[in-house]
């Protein structure tokens, strides 16, 4: 178990939930995980904060629709199957059964490790 403060807050980040590909921040810079080793030492790691910026890193679009009721922004990632991966504009899973996760998506190496779990493909950094 390792922790980390974040807004004020102590977060605790269990090497469990890291794999091989994943970003951290290791000593303040973002980091990929690059060996199962690593993640021994994932005291010296912190997670890094989900963002557009991060989504969009990941090769994410972005949409807004605008309603009567206001703007509506999502962000998706098409797949090669033309299967979409889509976002909130909260960065929560939108789409069926994921939508309903007993716990909200904060940090990039959780958003890795749902696309992977339902897609058995990495979600890295483009271009």
């Amino acid at each position: 178990m390792f922790y980390c403060t974040f807004a004020g807050k102590e977060q605790i980040m269990e090497a469990t939930e890291l794999r091989i590909g994943n970003y951290t921040l290791d000593h303040g810079h973002p980091e990929q995980i690059p060996y199962g080793s690593d993640i021994d030492s994932a005291g010296l790691m912190e997670p890094i904060l989900l963002t557009e910026d991060w989504v969009i890193k990941f090769g994410f679009e972005r949409f807004e629709f605008e309603y009567e009721e206001g703007i509506e922004i999502t962000y998706v990632l098409e797949k090669k199957n033309g299967h979409q991966f889509v976002l909130s504009d909260t960065l929560q899973p939108m789409d069926g059964e994921i939508a309903m996760l007993d716990y909200k998506l904060q940090y990039v190496h959780q958003i890795q490790n749902l696309y992977f779990a339902l897609t058995n493909e990495e979600l890295t950094v483009k271009g």
